[in-house]
């Protein structure tokens, strides 16, 4: 246990660079602590492949990243998968990622975990929630895609490039909101005021949210952002909404009210609503701009729209 802990501490001091000794003594602590959390029991390497099994009864793989020590969580590659939709997953429950890993017969090698890969845990509809470490420094778009079970992400505080506010994923200037969970029970949601991007599928699957407000310095909605928002009933856009991603509102049977404070009707996709809500719901656009409205794609084609 000594040279486990002094092998992560002598990488890690490494890793941190000419941090003054403060903040680097606060770092190695954070990390240290974060990686011992969960024990690591074994680890095996295959093609550039590291699967790891923790004493909580998890298994992890990761992958080689470069010749720095540095790895990515990567799909699950147990049971004999080929492919990150090839089959279940054996990732469920809660999951607390490392900020290290060590392998060889005595500990030799030790890798940060600085990424997780695209794809990751797609499709695991049994993770519960996922805990990111000081060490992650990006996440690759899709990440999370299809998991629909998650209540929460939490992530270290000390963490340089994301936060959680609430369980809800952040960047870490809370200007993208990366991913809210399917599984917070929340009925109304207010975008804060400091995000301007909504992220690729940032609300996917989420059945409790009735409202959402989304704040004024909001400039886009990504593709999916809130598709299978199966209880979604009004939708509040800020003034500064310039673009809505493909299918962003896609199969929201529930939404009966959109309320646009855009004077510039915000360039749409092809299809970001389904065909039922430009029939039935309300849009409200603001005054003397319902000709641009009628103009612009997607827009034109709803059958209720007055002006507030």
């Amino acid at each position: 246990m000594k040279k486990y802990l002094f092998a992560i501490l002598i990488t890690t001091l490494c890793l941190t660079g000419c941090r003054s000794s403060k903040e680097a003594s606060k770092t190695n602590q954070n990390e240290v602590w974060q990686t011992m959390l969960v024990k690591q029991i074994d680890a095996q390497i295959n093609d550039q492949i590291i699967t790891v099994r923790y004493n909580n009864g998890t298994t992890l793989c990761y992958k080689i990243l470069d010749n720095f020590g540095n790895v990515t969580l990567t799909w699950d590659r147990t049971n004999g998968r080929q492919n990150f939709d090839d089959g279940p997953s054996s990732y469920k429950g809660d999951i607390s990622i490392p900020s290290f890993i060590v392998t060889g017969e005595n500990d030799d090698f030790v890798f940060r975990v600085m990424e997780i890969d695209q794809n990751a845990f797609y499709d695991c509809t049994e993770v519960t929630s996922i805990d990111i470490p000081y060490s992650v420094l990006r996440i690759v778009n899709d990440a999370f895609k299809g998991c629909s079970s998650v209540k929460r992400y939490t992530v270290n505080e000390n963490n340089q490039s994301y936060k959680d506010v609430d369980g809800i994923l952040f960047s870490k200037d809370n200007k993208m909101l990366i991913k809210y969970p399917a599984k917070k029970q929340l009925t109304d949601y207010v975008i804060s005021e400091d995000v301007s991007l909504i992220c690729t599928e940032a609300f996917t699957d989420n059945t409790y949210l009735k409202k959402v407000f989304v704040g004024n310095f909001v400039t886009a909605i990504s593709d999916f952002a809130f598709k299978n928002c199966t209880s979604l009933e009004e939708i509040e856009l800020g003034g500064n909404v310039r673009i809505i991603g493909s299918e962003a509102f896609k199969n929201c049977p529930k939404l009966a009210l959109i309320n646009s404070h855009g004077i510039f009707p915000p360039h749409n996709s092809p299809t970001v609503f389904d065909d039922t809500t430009k029939q039935n719901a309300k849009l409200y656009v603001p005054k003397g701009q319902l000709f641009n409205y009628k103009r612009r794609l997607e827009w034109r084609d709803f059958k209720n729209v007055q002006e507030y």
